[in-house]
């Protein structure tokens, strides 16, 4: 009872002489309201605070003021970061190969997301994808309510399969960023990426080969959507073009 009750002093110490310092404290001995949902993630060789915060969409002020960081310049390797409302671990790229980490337009854009570039080089590859779904388009590619939304909705019932645009290899499949549910990427031929977003189950693996019309995952509401659909993306060098330009007439 003795060595507890000095413990308290400590920390209480610490809480009001030092109230970034007790924060991080609270932190490392995990004294957290166990219905608050979000993970730890241990700072790796070569992360800054700010691509931490991008990587999980949350604004770096609130995570400085969690978890008492009073200097981010001085982030230690080792150091384990409370990020709230996070669901998983996510893969935080360093400072060596932030080139290829995809830019940021506003503190709620994912991390893989690139700005909408215009690429004249590159061409629209018509015949070569197929539609990954049949339903109605209920959102266009372009701006939409002041941003850009960077693919289309296709409206669906929940559960309906939902299929590879082409024959390509999967190097995603899981909880996707804040917004994206579950999420699956596919790299195909031709510098071409597609993204199968918001589903309920998925059906394939990541390194997973698949073909074209293969089923992939079923129609889902998942993450940040308002009923049953497929949220469908296409990249070309990670840039975000109209799928339309790609895919067949209905």
């Amino acid at each position: 009872m003795t060595s507890l009750n000095n413990l308290v002093k400590v920390i209480f110490f610490f809480l009001f002489t030092f109230p970034f310092l007790g924060c991080q404290i609270i932190k490392n001995l995990d004294i957290l309201p166990s219905k608050e949902r979000g993970v730890y993630h241990t700072v790796q060789k070569g992360q800054t605070l700010y691509y931490i915060a991008r990587t999980y969409d949350i604004d770096v002020n609130r995570i400085k003021r969690i978890n008492g960081i009073y200097n981010p310049l001085r982030l230690q390797v080792g150091t384990r970061l409370w990020i709230p409302e996070a669901r998983q671990v996510l893969e935080v790229y360093s400072k060596k190969n932030q080139k290829i980490l995809p830019k940021k337009r506003g503190a709620k854009r994912e991390k893989w997301e690139n700005k909408v570039k215009l690429n004249k080089n590159a061409k629209a590859i018509k015949g070569f994808l197929i539609w990954p779904i049949k339903g109605q388009l209920t959102s266009r590619f372009g701006n939409r309510n002041g941003r850009h939304h960077d693919g289309i909705d296709i409206g669906a019932r929940k559960g309906a399969p939902i299929v590879s645009a082409a024959d390509g290899k999967v190097m995603f499949s899981g909880w996707g960023p804040t917004g994206y549910g579950l999420m699956v990427i596919i790299k195909h031929k031709n510098n071409l990426t597609t993204v199968y977003a918001h589903n309920s189950h998925i059906h394939v693996h990541k390194n997973q080969v698949v073909k074209q019309r293969q089923k992939i995952a079923s129609v889902g509401s998942t993450g940040r959507s308002t009923g049953p659909h497929l949220h469908f993306e296409v990249r070309n060098d990670s840039h975000a073009y109209n799928p339309l330009q790609y895919l067949p007439k209905q």
